[in-house]
């Protein structure tokens, strides 16, 4: 396979696993584990895929940066990467420069540390340096590891979602164009180890504070610095960033069943709907499990019946049987999560029907031809109101009013097979096994 070959090769690989992905836990920063490196610019820049700092900053003063990250294997507890990414500063003509990790870029255009044309920020013209979203996220999740001399320091992991702009985080604290901001994660934190201490890892959960004017989602920006305050801090401090994740708050949905009647002893196929973020895969959490329960006979979930379970954490389908219950026309049928516990929505009522008393034969009633072929006849000493027919798995076929005695139904578009009869008489039923075959 050749160069261009194998490029593409990757590239598509890289896509299927990010498409799965989004469709699993919603948009995404790309190399959000910081497993793949490049090599940018004339000057040899290894930075991550997607991700950026010094050595690749624009503006006046850009010359004087060093790229200040480097590739590391130092990992979170639990990752199933082997590299993570340190940050570290440096000193520029005297001035602590904070190592910073950007998944936009660095614009170093004053040689104040504080200066208003030092920032980070979203080029849109350049797809590596802009991540654009579409969904706002709930949460930042990522894994820092922090190394500094001094106990009260703070390095500093902060997003922005911002819209249709070339977004700046301001090294004087402020952002432009604020009108284009439509929501903020920041977190300041100390240290997890002394400066060339062990490798101690703490992951932060930053909810997003909707705090901007806009509503328009396109982008998002992040940074990670040494240090909170430009120009502060030590060149021994560094700090290490590792499994960044956007979380978004998951829903679980019962989606409609088949059928509102069942036998004792018949599967019902149970579809639901899941999204969001469940077992995040930077947490080590258990995986997620849905469960499929039964209410008692009055619909109370004090005391839920479990039907069976599957483990996923996207939206699917799985069968179940109905136990050996009382009749009843109040059951209710919900499902639940695990690892995010949710009660789903669309709870549904379902009447549960026990077929073990079913009678072949009745001086009250007679059923002919058994087996049939295509039509039933039905004679009974009492008024039929309604007529039910299940197949062997439960699942209502027919369902047919009646004010007679005298019955005959044309059953032609049945399959061959087994199926369960109830009649109706108001102030009771009977059931009856019937049998189509096609001679």
């Amino acid at each position: 396979m050749n160069r261009k070959s194998l490029s593409i090769f990757n590239l598509f690989i890289f896509s299927f696993l990010s498409f799965n992905l989004s469709a699993q836990y919603g948009p995404q920063l790309d190399n959000r584990g910081f497993e793949q490196w490049t090599t940018r610019n004339e000057n040899a820049v290894s930075e991550p895929i997607h991700w950026h700092s010094g050595g690749t900053a624009t503006g006046t003063w850009s010359g004087f940066l060093s790229s200040q990250i480097e590739q590391s294997s130092q990992t979170r507890p639990g990752t199933t990467g082997s590299k993570s990414v340190r940050v570290f500063p440096d000193s520029v003509l005297g001035i602590t420069a904070n190592g910073t990790l950007t998944n936009g870029r660095i614009n170093a255009g004053s040689m104040s540390a504080t200066g208003s044309g030092n920032y980070n920020y979203t080029q849109r013209s350049e797809s590596a340096f802009n991540t654009p979203i579409n969904r706002l996220p709930d949460s930042l999740s990522v894994w820092v590891c922090f190394r500094s001399q001094s106990t009260t320091d703070k390095a500093q992991v902060k997003a922005v979602v911002h819209g249709n702009a070339d977004y700046k985080i301001i090294a004087n604290g402020t952002e432009e164009p604020a009108d284009m901001r439509v929501a903020t994660a920041v977190s300041s934190f100390t240290r997890t180890s002394t400066a060339n201490g062990a490798y101690t890892w703490r992951r932060l959960s930053i909810p997003f504070n909707n705090n901007g004017p806009c509503t328009d989602v396109r982008y998002i920006l992040i940074a990670a610095t040494t240090n909170e305050t430009p120009g502060t801090g030590s060149t021994n401090d560094d700090l290490f960033v590792d499994d960044v994740l956007l979380v978004y708050n998951p829903t679980l949905r019962l989606e409609q069943l088949a059928f509102n009647e069942y036998a004792v002893n018949s599967t019902i196929n149970i579809p639901f709907t899941l999204t969001g973020t469940m077992s995040p895969d930077n947490l080590n959490a258990s995986a997620n499990q849905v469960i499929a329960q039964l209410s008692d006979a009055n619909g109370n979930f004090s005391n839920p019946t479990e039907l069976g379970r599957v483990t996923t954490n996207t939206s699917g389908s799985f069968t179940v049987q109905i136990p050996n219950v009382p009749e009843g026309q109040h059951y209710k049928i919900r499902v639940v999560s695990t690892n995010y516990p949710m009660i789903g929505g669309n709870i549904q009522e379902i009447s549960i029907i026990d077929t073990s008393s079913i009678d072949d034969y009745s001086a009250s009633c007679q059923i002919f031809p058994n087996p049939f072929n295509s039509t039933l006849s039905i004679t009974t000493e009492k008024t039929v109101k309604n007529i039910l027919i299940y197949d062997v798995f439960g699942r209502l076929v027919k369902n047919q009013s009646a004010s007679e005695k005298q019955i005959v139904l044309n059953l032609n578009k049945l399959s061959d097979g087994i199926y369960m009869l109830r009649l109706d008489y108001g102030d009771s039923m009977s059931s009856h096994r019937i049998v189509k075959f096609a001679r």
